[in-house]
């Protein structure tokens, strides 16, 4: 007898990776400059989302510039209808000086247990701080679940933290111990999984790296969500090294509305300024 556990696999997929494997998977959409946002573009159409999707994951790539401090947030667009009238379901991803496809590093990867439903279309869109700076946005969807009872979909999000410009919440690492924790705000409602943004607002990011730090709870009292490894390049560019926050224990944390989620770092050495921050959870 086949021992099936209570989980689920999915008969649909879509990304927009491109035909071929290649350097340049994805979709670029014009950023938004001096902290304006961007146009939404299309990253899957009516016809590419087929079936009830479940899963969302987003990668991020190609925006640091050499030399140069680039800040990215990035929104997530869906038109129900199929058209190009697009709400925003995921919005003010931290996610700037993302390193390229060929750089060897883990740029920035995120995924979201939301629901969009069959024959919407999906877009992306970004700002920067500064003049032109775009990032690749690469997506994949699953969908068709053989068990939709076994799985977990939110309806909604939530980002965390106060957005200044095209950054997050600023805080420090300490110099090989923990730097304090700093409040990103509280939820709104009832949410149960969690993705930490985050960047370096530098136009020197050293070779280093670096935990960080998710926690909800009061001023005296945290339960940490999950870390992530941050480790930065000289060529400006940042990525998680131990990609934690794909991993479903590292994500998966209920969070009573009303609740303030905080954020923390550790850094390898005396660690470059410039970090900042968000927390966006999935609800509903």
């Amino acid at each position: 007898m086949l021992l099936a556990p209570g989980l689920s696999s999915y008969g649909f997929t879509y990304n927009n990776w491109g035909t071929n494997p290649g350097n340049a998977p994805g979709s670029i959409p014009t950023a938004g400059t001096s902290n304006a946002e961007g146009t939404f573009l299309q990253i899957a159409s009516t016809s590419n989302i087929a079936q009830d999707c479940y899963w969302l994951a987003i990668k991020v790539m190609g925006g640091g510039i050499n030399a140069t401090q680039v800040d990215h947030l990035l929104d997530i667009g869906v038109d129900p209808a199929g058209g190009t009238a697009y709400s925003a379901v995921i919005s003010n991803i931290v996610c700037g000086a993302s390193g390229t496809v060929t750089s060897q590093q883990t740029t920035p990867m995120f995924v979201f247990p939301i629901f969009i439903k069959a024959g919407s279309s999906v877009a992306a869109r970004t700002q920067t701080q500064g003049s032109a700076a775009n990032c690749r946005v690469v997506a994949k969807f699953w969908g068709q679940p053989s068990n939709p009872a076994a799985v977990p979909v939110g309806s909604f999000s939530e980002t965390i933290g106060t957005i200044t410009n095209s950054g997050g919440v600023s805080f420090t690492p300490g110099n090989a111990a923990d730097g304090s924790w700093v409040d990103l705000g509280a939820t709104t409602n009832d949410m149960w999984w969690w993705q930490l943004c985050y960047q370096l607002s530098n136009g020197t990011i050293t070779a280093e790296r670096t935990y960080i730090d998710l926690a909800w709870g009061d001023a005296t009292n945290k339960v940490v969500i999950q870390r992530q490894m941050h480790a930065g390049l000289t060529t400006e560019t940042v990525g998680d090294q131990m990609v934690s926050n794909l991993i479903f224990p590292n994500c998966y944390q209920p969070v009573p509305g009303g609740t303030h989620l905080y954020v923390r770092g550790r850094c390898e050495n005396a660690p470059d300024s410039g970090y900042n921050a968000v927390a966006v959870g999935i609800g509903g």
